[in-house]
């Protein structure tokens, strides 16, 4: 399915808060493959100057392992409905590489929902995986549009040992409040230290920031102290560092830190109907898990298109 803001020159309102991602009637979805029909007819191109093939699908990523893996699937999943796709990879930052969605260069990225709210939204306050999609559609800029999210997500969270967790009984961030005053955190750069403040009642005695992901797991091999501190790893998680740890990462039940699922951002009247499909299926397939494995299989000198074409023989 897929999901576009809406076009305040039709005078439609927003949608209501109840909205979900199921509720999406088909006829949304037939809307799309219609435009993109009538966009692909003539000598049009995806911009209208770029030059490219009528109808070719270009899928742009950012830098880093996880934009590009994920552009591969998604370029992987469109071309299994007989597509003409082809990838640019290194587009540099989200705004950079918007900016060559915007433009008309690419015609679908991959993001994930909670940074792309807000990108769009500096505003906005959802965190909720739910409420973050529907407010994301609703952010988007005309012209833009989103299919559904996959499981797959690169959160922030909070981590600690098995050991620690088995002592002190921890496994949620409300089991962690009592401790925090005497415990350290080591957080990596990509981790949401802005979010800490909305974990309430809990102070660390200490934060610092480390190199990486590898760094905040590291930092939690130091001894056990005697008086019940515990050291905690800020992370993320769809970090190999942190699936390949013997680790317990502290259930998030009040949504402290803003989902960050994995979706596709495209331009609209660019995909037919099978295609959009074709997103969807990725999205009810891929797993925190398999991104995670995935990355760590390109960090380790795998190529993005091999690992993600490995992924795509088991699920599509």
């Amino acid at each position: 399915m897929a999901h576009t803001r809406t076009d305040e020159s039709t005078g439609r309102g927003p949608r209501p808060a109840a909205w979900s991602r199921a509720s999406i009637t088909a006829s949304a979805l037939l809307l799309l493959a219609a435009t993109s029909a009538a966009c692909g007819g003539g000598d049009t191109t995806l911009d209208g100057s770029s030059g490219r093939a009528t109808g070719e699908i270009v899928v742009g990523a950012g830098d880093g392992a996880e934009t590009s893996i994920l552009a591969e699937i998604y370029a992987g999943a469109l071309r299994s409905t007989g597509a003409s796709v082809t990838t640019e990879e290194g587009l540099g930052d989200r705004t950079a590489y918007l900016g060559q969605l915007d433009a008309g260069n690419v015609t679908l990225v991959p993001e994930l929902t909670g940074g792309l709210l807000r990108y769009y939204d500096p505003e906005s306050t959802e965190t909720e995986q739910d409420d973050v999609f529907e407010a994301l559609s609703r952010a988007l800029p005309q012209g833009l549009s989103i299919s559904d999210y996959a499981a797959a997500e690169d959160r922030s969270a909070l981590a600690v040992t098995s050991q620690a967790s088995g002592q002190l009984n921890l496994a949620t961030l409300d089991d962690l409040v009592p401790v925090c005053a005497r415990s350290t955190a080591a957080l990596a750069p990509n981790f949401d230290a802005g979010a800490l403040p909305d974990l309430s009642g809990c102070t660390f005695a200490q934060t610092r920031t480390v190199a990486d992901d590898a760094a905040a797991v590291g930092a939690l091999a130091v001894p056990e102290s005697p008086d019940g501190a515990v050291e905690v790893a800020g992370v993320t998680t769809a970090s190999p560092e942190v699936a390949d740890a013997d680790l317990v990462l502290l259930a998030d039940d009040e949504h402290v830190f803003t989902a960050q699922n994995v979706v596709p951002l495209f331009r609209i009247g660019t995909l037919d109907e099978a295609q959009l499909k074709a997103l969807n299926v990725v999205a009810g397939e891929l797993t925190t898990a398999d991104l995670a494995d995935m990355i760590g299989q390109v960090r380790d000198g795998a190529g993005s298109a091999d690992v993600a074409r490995v992924w795509l023989d088991a699920h599509l």
